[in-house]
């Protein structure tokens, strides 16, 4: 058994109702809380804190999601296809960036990579050159790239699932009509920025870096990180990081299906409207199978993660083509991902000096026409 699939094993042997409403808070509350966890969920301070401890313990673990463009930082989306035998030189081509957030192998439409990037919005522009460059230079022989806005990371939600049989029901009539009669107004965390200010210096970005990995992490450990006092360090936490609102979600790392039954998709949704886009969003909210989503920047269009049992696929694909005969939807195309082949890293602090994120273009393109010399 993977030890992915030992993890998800465990935590099902420990999911009951109070559990569940627990980790229903910690997505929407994050961790740091526990009286307001408690507050939440109607439980006690102790039994909490109980739960809590056994569910790390069990490697459940909840991570911060950044407002990326309040730290003056852009995201971008690229999935593309390698020639054959060169998935290597699209690899090291996207490391080469340095900005880059995850990195998957994807299958299907598109047989190579796909990425997601938190690059300086003041080098927008160069990122663009840079994968034109690619391009020119034959990394990829088709590919799709996209301005995108922050991501919305869907909370663990557990109402579609039955705790004595153990298993989830999903009602896919009722789920295309919640679509078609649900909220036209777009959700806050797929607003498209207007700019994108720099509210943090480097050690409010080496707090929220670690809060990336773990947002458990006690103070007193960021404290020697950062290189400040315990009680700095939770001076900018609440005056900085909270204050400012620089954390759209508390991810917590669940899984709702048995890994080696379900499958992990992206797909790229496009529709009719803004209203319709809005409306698909605010469903995805009670959709236990998607993971998360952001919108194209300047375009009706959904980047939506999607992590399904293999046996409710065919079920999506029939809801998707249900809301394109009903003038929701204009089309939809997707990839195969691989989990296994995964890569993330936090946002790049390493590179931000005296207030502003340092890219330096023409080494990056000078980097990658070594690449495709050597790959």
């Amino acid at each position: 058994m993977s030890s992915l699939s030992s993890r998800l094993f465990d935590y099902f042997k420990s999911l009951d109702e109070t559990n569940a409403k627990l980790l229903e808070a910690l997505g929407e509350i994050g961790i740091r809380n526990i009286t307001l966890l408690a507050n939440s969920t109607k439980l006690p301070v102790t039994t909490v804190s109980f739960r809590l401890k056994k569910l790390m313990k069990e490697k459940v673990l909840v991570t911060s999601n950044p407002d990326l463009s309040k730290l003056g930082l852009a995201k971008a989306f690229l999935i593309a296809t390698a020639p054959l035998g060169r998935q290597t030189t699209l690899l090291e081509t996207i490391r080469n960036t340095d900005y880059w957030t995850y990195i998957i192998r994807c299958y299907g439409k598109f047989d190579g990579y796909c990425a997601y990037f938190a690059f300086p919005a003041s080098h927008m522009k160069e990122l663009e050159k840079y994968i034109k460059e690619a391009k020119n230079l034959q990394v990829f022989t088709h590919s799709q790239f996209f301005w995108t806005t922050n991501s919305r990371v869907i909370p663990p939600n557990f109402s579609l699932y039955d705790f004595k049989k153990k298993e989830w029901t999903i009602l896919w009539e009722k789920w295309v009509n919640d679509v078609l009669t649900g909220s036209s107004e777009l959700p806050e965390a797929i607003k498209e920025p207007y700019e994108y200010p720099v509210l943090v210096d480097k050690k409010d970005l080496l707090i929220i870096k670690e809060l990336q990995k773990d947002e458990s992490i006690e103070f007193k450990k960021l404290a020697e990180i950062v290189g400040i006092t315990p009680q700095s360090v939770s001076f900018r936490y609440h005056k900085h990081i909270l204050g400012r609102n620089l954390i759209i979600d508390h991810v917590v790392d669940v899984y709702p299906f048995p890994p080696l039954l379900s499958d992990l998709y992206v797909f790229i949704i496009n529709f009719n409207n803004e209203k319709n886009l809005a409306k698909f969003a605010n469903a995805c909210e009670n959709s236990p199978f998607v993971v998360s989503y952001s919108k194209i920047i300047g375009r009706d269009s959904l980047i939506v993660n999607v992590y399904i049992l293999k046996t409710d696929f065919p079920n999506l694909i029939k809801a998707l083509n249900s809301l394109f005969t009903k003038n929701l939807i204009k089309s939809f195309t997707y990839a195969t991902l691989d989990p296994t082949s995964y890569r993330r890293q936090t946002i790049s602090y390493e590179y931000f000096e005296n207030g502003k994120w340092i890219y330096a273009s023409e080494e990056k393109i000078k980097k990658l026409r070594e690449i495709c010399r050597t790959h």
